[in-house]
């Protein structure tokens, strides 16, 4: 009986010894600095107003843009594509793809399932919108304008609402994006950007995307 308490103490001992020396457990190596790419400051040709663009891994709250960031785009507007110098700005509202595409082909910004509207065949979706009865722009949720393609959203829809202002007619709805869609290109490519690269439009389906079709 002795000796068997004698040989459990002896392991016991042991056990204990192994243990607080055993080799310690590597620690997980840091995780690596999430790189993101250099803000872009821009003065917008014709304006005294910087735009600072930077690219965000998350999705933030839609942000309004500021009415200085408005008059901005109404002077280059009107100095790039002979619109009007309109000071009257469009409400700006925020909704979701689903909504957006529904009033792009329907009229209406509904939360109702039967009124959502399918993209018809060969058509694009729709990222934004602008409503002339309420004179106010639609834009995606989790617009900030902090990349060159929401700034340019906000420039196509702009184009409508000059266009609008100024009771400009058009044989067609899809002949009034011809301006909308270069001034688009032209704003992006201040910042090195395009039509192409940042929404997959080559000439060929702009060219479709414009034509009045009956």
């Amino acid at each position: 009986m002795v000796k068997r308490l004698f040989f459990g103490v002896l392991l016991a001992g042991f056990a204990i010894f192994t243990l607080s020396h055993a080799a310690p457990t590597a620690a997980a190596p840091p995780s690596p600095a999430v790189k993101h790419a250099p803000p872009q400051n821009i003065r917008i040709p014709g304006t005294d107003y910087r735009v600072v663009v930077d690219r965000r891994e998350a999705t933030p709250p839609a942000t309004q843009p500021s009415q200085a960031l408005l008059k901005a785009i109404v002077t280059w507007l009107s100095t790039n594509f002979n619109l009007p110098k309109h000071y009257d700005y469009p409400a700006i509202k925020f909704a979701s793809e689903r909504k957006i595409a529904t009033f792009r082909y329907t009229g209406l910004v509904s939360d109702r399932p039967e009124d959502t509207a399918m993209v018809p065949p060969g058509q694009r979706e729709t990222v934004a919108s602008y409503d002339p009865l309420t004179r106010t722009i639609i834009l995606p949720e989790g617009w900030t304008g902090d990349t060159p393609a929401d700034l340019s959203m906000l420039v196509h829809e702009m184009v409508h609402h000059l266009q609008h202002a100024a009771h400009m007619k058009y044989e067609c709805v899809p002949a009034s994006e011809e301006l909308a869609y270069a001034a688009q290109d032209k704003w992006l490519s201040l910042f090195g950007h395009g039509l192409a690269t940042d929404f997959g439009l080559d000439g060929f389906t702009l060219l479709v995307a414009v034509r009045c079709i009956y």
